[in-house]
């Protein structure tokens, strides 16, 4: 603190300034060291999930399906998962680590005395972490506690043969304790394995068929403070956040509008499913963003934000417009990013759920600090003046302005404030940002 006290007053705003550089452009994460996962996540707000290993039975374009699950582990390059991750500035990553009859993406040796011929050589999930880590996004696994279904008759055989399955099932997800018994020896072989350099875990399976607060010991065990997610929105153990799938969350209207969100964690497909099948994108780079800006918005969403969910081929090819349409999201996120990460939802301009809770010119959000509130403006009016209402918490704001540098004229009437754009410039057809600074 004394050396900032040496400084003239007039470079505070410069070093100020340096510290925003070094946290949101060197650190595109965005993320704060010092919190634990649980922290860090809950108030992120972009992510990218892949559910490659279900990919095995798939093939790729010109390409037969791999069947040898080494083959298909090493074919993957983790630094395409990671240049695609940084290209959309998601701030971490979920990737199923076992799934599809329990094949893991990693050589474990506990799945590997049952099923030799279905563990992989290669320690791909390793190889993200430290991808992932050296790029400052944090990487979460996705288990599933329950992936008989999918098992053939010989495979069942063997787990009752082995003392690991009850005789009676007959592919649904019923509450087994010689299965639970080895689904907990896989988590804790995880743990042991990778516990210091994940963030938490992403729970299939709505967790009702083993025990949450047993499987929420191991997952703490190795990673102090992990962000859990469980399926289904379920906020009971394992679970330390909210979240769930939904295959499609909102509309393909192409014009601009307000999008009804959730306060909880939402994964997205955003082509043709979970896994790489021939499909395309299905939104555009505009959308996924006006939603992602809506959501982080919303009241209460402290449970990671906006996730969305596509795979690559086993070639690391992805479906058609995909990476390009994640990079332009990228593109968009991070040039407003002072107004994205690092924020809370507003409690200045507060936005609900539904559509209609939010303002009708678009949503708000604050700075961690309480000082500035970010209108983003989504819905702009037909001038250059756009009328906005008293805060509803009170504050008062002393200037405005654009991102850019440029100032905003603010004057306070009756009703509020009234913004307008400096001549020659116009509202973004995506979103106008305004920060307010408050006194």
């Amino acid at each position: 603190m004394s050396s900032f006290r040496m400084l003239p007053r007039r470079m505070l705003p410069l070093v100020a300034g340096v510290l925003f550089f070094l946290l949101t452009v060197l650190n595109p994460a965005g993320l704060r060291a010092g919190e634990s996962p649980r922290e860090q996540l809950a108030n992120a707000k972009l992510g990218l999930f892949i559910h490659y290993v279900y990919g095995i039975t798939e093939a790729a374009p010109g390409r037969p399906p791999i069947q040898d699950v080494s083959a298909f582990a090493n074919a993957l390059d983790v630094n395409g998962i990671v240049q695609t991750a940084k290209s959309m500035g998601a701030q971490y990553v979920i990737i199923a680590s076992m799934h599809w009859r329990l094949t893991p993406l990693y050589p474990s040796q506990v799945w590997g005395a049952l099923f030799p011929d279905r563990v992989p050589r290669r320690d791909l999930v390793g190889d993200l972490a430290r991808a992932l880590n050296r790029e400052h996004i944090r990487l979460v696994l996705y288990v599933h506690p329950d992936d008989r279904h999918d098992f053939t008759q010989p495979m069942l055989q063997k787990l009752i043969s082995a003392g690991y399955c009850s005789p009676s099932f007959h592919g649904g997800m019923p509450y087994d304790p010689k299965w639970n018994r080895l689904y907990y020896r896989i988590l804790d072989e995880i743990g042991r394995r990778y516990g210091k350099d994940i963030a938490g875990y992403w729970e299939d399976g709505n967790g009702g068929s083993s025990n949450g607060v047993t499987v929420q010991r191991i997952m703490e065990r190795y990673t102090p403070g992990a962000a859990i997610w469980v399926n289904e929105n379920i906020s009971k153990p394992p679970s330390t956040l909210v979240g769930g799938e939904n295959d499609k969350l909102f509309d393909h209207n192409p014009a601009p509008h307000l999008y009804s969100t959730s306060e909880r964690q939402v994964a997205i497909v955003i082509a043709k499913g979970w896994i790489a099948t021939g499909g395309k994108l299905q939104y555009t780079p505009a959308s996924m963003y006006r939603f992602l800006i809506c959501s982080i918005a919303t009241q209460g969403e402290q449970n990671g934000g906006v996730v969305y969910a596509s795979s690559p081929y086993s070639n690391n090819q992805w479906e058609s417009g995909v990476a390009e349409g994640l990079a332009a999201l990228g593109k968009l996120v991070k040039a407003n990013a002072e107004a994205i990460y690092n924020t809370v939802p507003s409690r200045a301009y507060v936005s609900g759920e539904a559509a209609a809770q939010k303002p009708k010119w678009g949503v708000a959000v604050d700075s961690l600090d309480g000082r500035t509130v970010y209108l983003h403006v989504l819905m702009p009016p037909s001038g250059a003046t756009l009328q906005i209402s008293k805060p509803a918490n009170g504050v008062k704001f002393r200037r405005a302005g654009l991102l850019s540098g440029e100032a905003v004229k603010l004057r306070s009437d009756s009703s509020g404030y009234r913004l307008t754009l400096p001549k020659a410039v116009t509202w973004n057809p995506v979103d106008t940002v305004i920060a307010l600074r408050v006194k």
